[in-house]
């Protein structure tokens, strides 16, 4: 009787590339097989260097290849190249295969050699077998393993360093017996297989829990249950799904546990996406709820780089940051102690193992989430093409299972992500820092700064132009510059003014990678503002961009918001009209949320001076009913600093809070904590619609009695938002509504949600503004909305506000 066989996958990660393990089971049996490259493992135990850029490393990458093309050029005609070996061995219950291509097997006064070939900017006469270990390594490993499969009894290993620049090299020979190799291998594999076995440890221990976790509360809200059948049913099915799901019915675990209840591949990650801060601690709140729960799983944070720095200014030349310096030789270290002392990688917990071994906590980060199966981050590290994750998305190293939250922002973020600018200062400036740069990069400065004179012509009579076609000529210009700045930067040598120059020199790339996605859903723009000009390209629709990163690297994605209204914008201009959806009712009683509409009031441009005493009439009727917290949200600080003016509350009976132009993250903060510290005082906030104070707060129970919306949140009228209308007015024949009706809607939805947050909360919403009672806009309100009532006067809203809460007191 033939033995009965089960195979399943495991891959585990490594910054940049993938391990890629099958464990076969048998019933008499347990063996594991691990495939693994020479290279990683050397790598892994061995690595050293400093930490680069994306744009230096893909630099060198090519550096790399044009000087092993261009040294085994000069190979003999016996000589071979590029030499696969792979070796097969068990040990235990381990099969390991390790494989890979030696860069040349070549005979020199009748020896023969194996040879390793590196590019390098430095001297090569002053690198020697210690300066890289890892390199070293990696040739050793192959000598074994080609001696083995050779049956030889000695072999001389080469390691050749070529100057990218001089063509300069430097040749260093060790000559090893078979014996030797064989005990560097033997401990090299053994160390090896310790960290690869942890890993696969954990891989069991999280698919166990997984499969026995519960639900952490003891009931679900009403129709939860539904919306999670759907969130799992999508994953499996590999689908898009747009849900929306108001505030009370609890999106972010009724996503995260059907996600990982869906999990039936080690190569399955989750990726949380979210548009705030606010939002990635609820999720990892969730997340740590889970594991009271029995949950066994490694989760990271993102966090911005800037954000994640420990120096005062961010420098990240080795030079200045000792958390750069040999990044690559201590991070490994670093991983392994993270990955066995903690399961929730915060930023203050991904920044305590990073101060601890000196390196980078950025960086950390993104390395540490190869092993994790959360990932909680911004939008931008899965769809922003200048700085989204490659490792996954790109080198397709995973199969990212997408949770994106308040997708509604999306739309905007996307269209962000796919433009960039440039301004004639940015090159003048540079000009000034680049004046005792060598190699002088003054020609190439000089076109493009000439080029602008030559742009700033065409505005003479306006102040914004718009182009169908890109100019190819400034592309080119900037490609040659930024060539020419990378020899400047690149070339391991001190540079005056090097992160100015480098803050430019970004900017530039960013602009010209954004040039490469240029299409008919692209806009060429010439602007001027002040004495400066400004050259953009914009992106109007992202969605097809969007809709490609899904279909080709993404097992499934989950776009969900409490505004997701009315669908079919959001399905066209985030993934062109794809993906199913599903709409779930509020869990709570319609009859909590008073919803009156100020049809005798208009908020439009011209009537706002006309407008303001209504407005200041209406807040004092919004705050009459009871004592409590209340915001009022306007559509611009002009128009908040015009109606402030024209209050005059009691300050021994109210207060008022007022949000400004440029408020830290501190000082928004403490805004916040004022509405969730107990007062004796009505405390009355005037804010800004759209903002953080729009969309993140979550204000319960007391904390928040009312809200009043001044006008219907349009976008404001300009240029650019006039190429929208006329570019979706061509493309969809509704111009006018997505670009300015749906945005401004929007907002104006999640302001009003801010006041129902439970089932217990109740409040008043006021929308000021006779289109609020169109038809237009009334068959696009939300369903809670469904009672909303319409007044003809500011004593109608009082007279209604207090029967409102009078019927609370009965």
């Amino acid at each position: 009787m033939k033995q009965a066989i089960r195979n399943f996958r495991m891959v585990l990660f490594l910054p940049g590339h993938y391990l890629d393990l099958c464990c076969i089971m048998s019933f008499g049996g347990n063996m594991k097989e691990i495939r693994a490259s020479v290279k990683d493992i050397a790598e892994y135990l061995y690595g050293g260097g400093d930490l680069a850029n994306d744009r230096l490393m893909a630099i060198r990458q090519q550096e790399g290849i044009s000087i092993h093309l261009y040294w085994q050029s000069l190979y003999k005609e016996n000589d071979q190249k590029e030499v696969y070996v792979a070796s097969e061995d068990k040990t235990g219950d381990i099969f390991l295969i390790v494989s890979g291509r030696i860069d040349g097997i070549v005979t020199r006064d009748e020896e023969l050699m194996l040879e390793e070939i590196k590019s390098t900017r430095q001297e090569p006469a002053a690198i020697d077998e210690t300066t890289y270990p890892a390199h070293l390594a990696q040739a050793k490993i192959y000598a074994h393993l080609y001696a083995r499969e050779n049956k030889l009894k000695r072999l001389t290993v080469v390691l050749t360093y070529v100057n990218v620049d001089t063509k300069e090299s430097n040749q260093i020979e060790k000559n090893y017996s078979a014996k030797i190799l064989e005990n560097y291998y033997n401990k090299a594999i053994q160390k090896y297989i310790e960290w690869v076995m942890l890993l696969e440890e954990h891989e069991q221990k999280r698919a166990k829990s997984i499969e026995g976790l519960n639900f952490p509360f003891d009931s679900y809200r009403p129709r939860q249950r539904d919306m999670m059948a759907s969130v799992y049913r999508n994953i499996l099915e590999k689908g898009t799904l747009y849900l929306t799901a108001p505030t009370g019915i609890g999106k972010t675990i009724g996503t995260i546990f059907p996600a990982l209840k869906a999990i039936n591949e080690p190569r399955q990650k989750v990726f949380y996406l979210t548009a705030k801060n606010d939002g990635k601690q609820i999720a990892l709140d969730t997340v740590s709820l889970l594991e009271t729960s029995g949950l066994h799983a490694k989760t990271c944070e993102l966090t911005a780089k800037d954000r994640m720095c420990f120096l005062k200014e961010r420098d990240c030349d080795p030079e200045n940051c000792k958390y750069a310096r040999g990044y690559y030789k201590k991070i490994y270290k670093a991983i392994r102690d993270a990955y066995s002392n903690a399961t929730l990688f915060t930023s203050g917990v991904i920044k305590s193992f990073a101060r601890k071994h000196v390196v980078c906590p950025f960086e950390m980060s993104l390395d540490l989430s190869n092993y994790c199966d959360i990932v909680i981050c911004d939008y931008n590290y899965v769809f922003d093409p200048r700085v989204r994750l490659m490792r996954y998305f790109e080198e397709r190293s995973a199969d990212p299972i997408l949770l994106i939250d308040e997708a509604h922002n999306l739309v905007q973020r996307s269209r962000e992500m796919y433009s960039a600018t440039v301004t004639w200062q940015m090159f003048r400036d540079l000009e000034k820092l680049c004046q005792n740069v060598k190699p002088s990069p003054k020609r190439e400065i000089s076109r493009i700064v000439d080029l602008f004179q030559e742009l700033e012509l065409e505005l003479i009579e306006v102040d914004f132009v718009k182009y169908e076609e890109q100019n190819e000529y400034l592309i080119q210009l900037l490609k040659k510059l930024l060539l020419r700045l990378d020899q400047i930067l690149f070339g391991e040598k001190k540079v005056p003014n090097r992160s100015q120059i480098i803050e430019a020199y970004f900017s530039i790339s960013q602009f010209v990678r954004i040039s490469e996605f240029y299409n008919q859903e692209f806009v060429f723009l010439l602007e001027k503002q002040n004495d400066d000009v400004f050259v953009s390209i914009k992106c109007l629709n992202a969605s097809g961009f969007i809709n490609k990163t899904i279909g080709e690297y993404a097992l499934s994605a989950l776009f969900f918001s409490a505004t997701l209204e009315p669908i079919d914008y959001y399905k066209t201009l985030l993934t062109e009209g794809k993906g199913n959806d599903s709409e779930y009712p509020s869990p709570f009683k319609k009859d909590n949320l008073l919803v009156l509409i100020g049809e005798h009031v208009s908020t439009r441009y011209q009537d706002r001076k006309d407008s303001v005493s209504e407005i200041a009439l209406a807040t004092k009727a919004l705050i009459s009913g009871k004592k409590g917290n209340y915001i009022v949200f306007f559509p611009s600080y002009e128009y908040l600093k015009m109606v402030e003016e024209r209050l005059d509350f009691d300050s021994s009976s109210t207060d008022i809070i007022i949000q400004t132009r440029q408020m830290s993250q501190e000082e928004r903060s403490s805004m916040v904590m004022l509405f969730k510290t107990r007062s004796e005082k009505t405390q009355v906030g005037l804010f800004v619609m759209g903002g953080v104070f729009g969309e993140s707060i979550d204000l319960i129970g007391d904390m928040l009695s009312g809200v009043l919306v001044v006008g219907v949140g349009l976008p404001a009228l300009s240029p650019y938002n006039n190429i929208l209308r006329s570019h979706f007015d061509l493309e969809f024949g509704q111009g006018f509504d997505f670009a300015y009706t749906y945005p401004g809607l929007n907002k104006v939805i999640q302001a009003v949600g801010r006041v129902i947050r439970t089932e217990t909360d109740r409040g008043v919403a006021i929308l000021m503004d006779d289109r609020f009672a169109s038809n237009r806009y009334i068959k696009l309100y939300p369903r809670q909305w469904d009672k909303a009532e319409i007044c003809g006067n500011t004593k109608e809203i009082e007279e209604r506000i207090a029967r409102f809460w009078q019927k609370k007191e009965k």
